[in-house]
């Protein structure tokens, strides 16, 4: 029976070399740019509320259902990674924003705002409004992400929550999201500046599974509700048009890619 099994090696702790990696690491800092088209400065003067789309999923809703050609391009916001390293330059994309006939600020957050510039990104589009200005924050996550059970009603195949401001007036459209569910990015990083700056917001995140480009009719009913409560019934009830989920379908660009909607 063998009594040998190999040399005994003594290896340096991963912290110890974490630590030297981090060291050698260039610090990547974020540059976020606001870019205004000619007029776009007294048009956001004219703003009331400001709706926010962070995922794949909510975003695509929001510019097939609620943005239309009536709606102008005012400006966008830019996030721009400076470091050291130019091995691998990236052509950021800018997040739109686009205001609709009933003064209503639509903002489509790029895949480039990441959770490390999205502090600076939240305080920098929160400046464009006035602190009275009512917010809205949709995001979608993988409902792993919900901690608890997930049960779908009905034929909504995705789960919503709501987290608000002590500032937000209004009844919010679906439940509080249960605890110890947590949000990232975007959606925390504007809810934080609204508690510290009493400012009205509310948060619908929705929790579904892994969808195809092709299925958003399946979660879309769910999500038109949250325009169902007061103030924003009254700035996007003309621009919901369920025809145009049949129109999605037939000529979705991004059908081919089959992207998953986290």
């Amino acid at each position: 029976m063998a009594t040998f099994f190999g040399e005994v090696r003594y290896l340096v702790s991963r912290a110890y070399d974490e630590a030297d990696d981090d060291d050698e690491t260039p610090g990547i800092t974020y540059d976020v740019q606001l870019e205004l088209r000619e007029g776009g400065q007294d048009k956001l003067g004219t703003v009331e509320a400001l709706l926010i789309s962070h995922g794949t999923l909510v975003t695509d809703f929001c510019e097939t259902l609620l943005l239309s050609d009536q709606c102008q391009e005012v400006g966008s916001v830019l996030v721009k990674a400076q470091s050291s390293s130019t091995l691998h330059p990236h052509k950021p994309i800018p997040s739109p924003l686009l205001l609709t006939p009933t003064s209503l600020l639509v903002c489509c957050v790029s895949k480039d705002v990441t959770a490390a510039s999205a502090s600076k990104f939240a305080q920098k589009l929160l400046s464009l409004i006035k602190p009275s200005c009512v917010m809205m924050v949709l995001s979608s996550y993988h409902y792993d992400a919900l901690k608890g059970s997930y049960r779908p009603q009905g034929e909504d195949n995705c789960v919503v929550h709501s987290l608000c401001s002590s500032a937000f007036p209004h009844t919010p459209m679906y439940p509080q999201l249960p605890q110890p569910a947590i949000l990232d990015s975007v959606p925390a990083a504007v809810m934080t500046e609204c508690v510290v700056g009493q400012r009205p917001c509310v948060v619908y995140p929705v929790f579904t599974e892994t969808y195809s480009t092709g299925d958003l009719d399946l979660v879309a009913g769910a999500l038109q509700r949250v325009f169902q409560g007061k103030p924003f019934h009254e700035l996007v009830s003309a621009s919901l048009d369920s025809k145009k989920l049949h129109q999605y379908r037939t000529s979705n660009p991004r059908r081919e890619n089959m992207d998953l909607y986290l």
